[in-house]
């Protein structure tokens, strides 16, 4: 970025916005220790995995080469600078203080001029069928191949079984152009429970891309969402166009989750166990905290924890969905009764509808135990093909306990990165495994 120009106001806001368009003018090249100090306690600036060195870096990447066109006080606490960018967008960059001396920074906020009608806007039940539309109409570009979510005339139903999620709905001149959804949950990552916003199903219209939309919808989030601790996002290694936004983020889990399909006509096997009930809850408890004990990003559950996932939206996944064994427990939800995957890749199309499982688990050192679990899953399978769904979908990943058995049983195995900006990558990782609640995916 070229070094600002124009006469900033001589204000605590005006002198914190010049350096701090300095500072990113030079990309977190030379960043000192004391600029930590420019910087509110608890900022989540202050928290980033890369410090303030990385917040420079990245926010120079988004804006990319640019000028200061001008700059303007707001207010007595915030002033605001234009940035023209060489690839012709324009930028609103704002710098907020704390009103007492020494006026440190509590606030950094930069958006797209736009030069068109921008609304976002929490979506509600109402927006359903737009929103439906919208994810119609964005294919999922996987290597030759893409893969298209029709959530039906129910758009909602992922969004019910979440503990809190928002989907920030943009609209362009007034017509429906995309989707962010942004779920705040608790994940254990080296050893520490986070709360973190999970973000999933962005979905933008071709025509309204490259507009700005993106940046605007997520801001909505961040707004909703402004103390966490981090965030996480996914992609398929064989979206490239996933990788690429993601680009400028370090912390990368490589290996990532892995999505496990079973076919449910070849695995469908007899009923085994019973379904759950409330007075299980204690033993589904243990079952699942030993079974993934350790794994990053799983969190133990508790009784309570474990009652209120099961009784958030009894009509898609309750106690009845759950069913278990001496040693082994698997808890499906049957997705594929409102969501239809309709994948295409070379000239063929294929339509699937399928059930996730949402808990799993087995007794690590009882005999028998992962044969139970095994046999669940193909119990599973055959109840799934009574109510018309083929595919049984499941996450793992390569140190995962169980993973090789459960690979054996898939017909097909995915992977995915995981990223989670402002959070680092456990480096054990790769010998413990990576849980992926498939709630928030």
């Amino acid at each position: 970025m070229a070094p600002a120009k124009p006469q900033f106001p001589q204000s605590p806001p005006g002198r914190q916005l010049a350096w701090l368009l300095e500072r990113v003018g030079r990309e977190g090249n030379d960043a000192a220790d004391g600029d930590r100090e420019r910087f509110v306690p608890g900022s989540r600036i202050l928290r980033e995995a890369d410090g303030v060195a990385g917040f420079f870096r990245r926010l120079a990447m988004r804006l990319g080469p640019a000028r200061v066109e001008s700059a303007r006080a707001d207010s007595e606490r915030q002033a605001s600078a234009w940035l023209a960018a060489d690839d012709g967008k324009r930028w609103r960059l704002s710098c907020e203080v704390e009103g007492d001396p020494p006026h440190r920074i509590s606030g950094v906020d930069w958006q797209r001029e736009l030069d068109f009608d921008v609304v976002v806007r929490e979506a509600t039940e109402g927006d359903g069928a737009a929103l439906a539309e919208i994810e119609r109409g964005c294919p999922l570009v996987l290597g030759d191949g893409q893969m298209v979510i029709d959530r039906g005339s129910d758009y909602f139903a992922f969004a019910r079984l979440m503990e809190d999620v928002t989907v920030s709905f943009g609209l362009i001149d007034g017509e429906p152009a995309g989707i962010n959804c942004g779920a705040l949950r608790t994940a254990r990552i080296g050893g520490v429970d986070r709360r973190i916003m999970v973000a999933i199903h962005t979905r933008i219209l071709p025509q309204h891309q490259r507009k700005g939309l993106w940046g605007a919808l997520s801001r909505l989030l961040g707004k909703k969402y402004p103390d966490v601790d981090g965030s996480i996002g996914y992609g398929s290694v064989d979206n490239l166009a996933i990788q690429r936004g993601f680009a400028a983020v370090a912390e990368k889990w490589d290996p990532g989750p892995v999505r496990l399909q079973l076919d449910c006509g070849t695995l469908a096997g007899p009923a085994v166990g019973r379904a759950a009930t409330p007075e299980d809850a204690p033993r589904i408890v243990e079952i699942l905290n030993a079974c993934h004990e350790g794994e990053e990003m799983y969190t133990p559950y508790t009784t309570t924890t474990l009652r209120e996932r099961l009784e958030r939206a009894p009509a898609q996944y309750s106690w009845g969905h759950v069913r278990l064994t001496a040693g082994a427990v698997v808890g499906v939800w049957p997705a594929g009764e409102s969501i239809c995957i309709v994948a295409e890749a070379q000239g063929e199309r294929v339509e699937s509808r399928r059930g996730v499982v949402l808990d799993y688990g087995f007794v690590p050192g009882r005999t028998g135990a992962e044969e139970e679990l095994a046999a669940l899953l193909r119990d599973a399978c055959a109840r799934l093909c009574e109510r018309g769904m083929d595919t049984l979908s499941l996450f793992s990943s390569p140190g995962s306990r169980g993973y090789a058995d459960l690979s054996a049983l898939a017909r097909e195995a995915e992977a995915f990165y995981a990223w989670t900006p402002g959070v680092p990558v456990p480096d054990d990782v790769a010998r413990v495994g990576m849980y992926t609640d498939a709630i928030y995916f």
